[in-house]
Formats: C-alpha cells, sequence, structure tokens
C-alpha cells in the first residue's frame, strides 16, 4: 500500500481550486511526479467529496464542492 502525501494532496486540490481546467499533465509536470501518481490524488479528492468534474474533452473542468 501506498503512502498518501498530503502536502502533495494540498497543493493538487489548491492548484485545481485557482485553475479549474488545469490537467493531470500539467500537474505532474509543476511537481515532477508521474500522472499515475496525480489521478491517484485527485481519485481520492474526488471520493472524499472535495472535487468533482464536469463536462468531457475540451470543455472539462473542475468543480470544487467543499
Amino acid at each position: 500500500m501506498k503512502l498518501i502525501d498530503k502536502d502533495l494532496l494540498q497543493k493538487i486540490y489548491k492548484e485545481i481550486a485557482n485553475n479549474d481546467k488545469t490537467t493531470e499533465r500539467l500537474l505532474a509536470e509543476k511537481y515532477y511526479c508521474s500522472e499515475r501518481t496525480i489521478r491517484r490524488y485527485i481519485k481520492i479528492l474526488k471520493e472524499n467529496k472535495y472535487i468533482t468534474m464536469e463536462g468531457t474533452g475540451r470543455k472539462r473542468k473542475w468543480i470544487i464542492l467543499k
């Protein structure tokens, strides 16, 4: 089981809150980790109902719930 880096989780949440059109790729480049890691942390945020995604493709954007 992987350990969760709470600092990275908060950074991802704040980045999504500041820019609702950010992507996993941009976050991975900014925080020097893999896209898969970013997806795992986004999944944690979704499961705890902090964020959700609206739309698909180029029209997708993040919605902050909490």
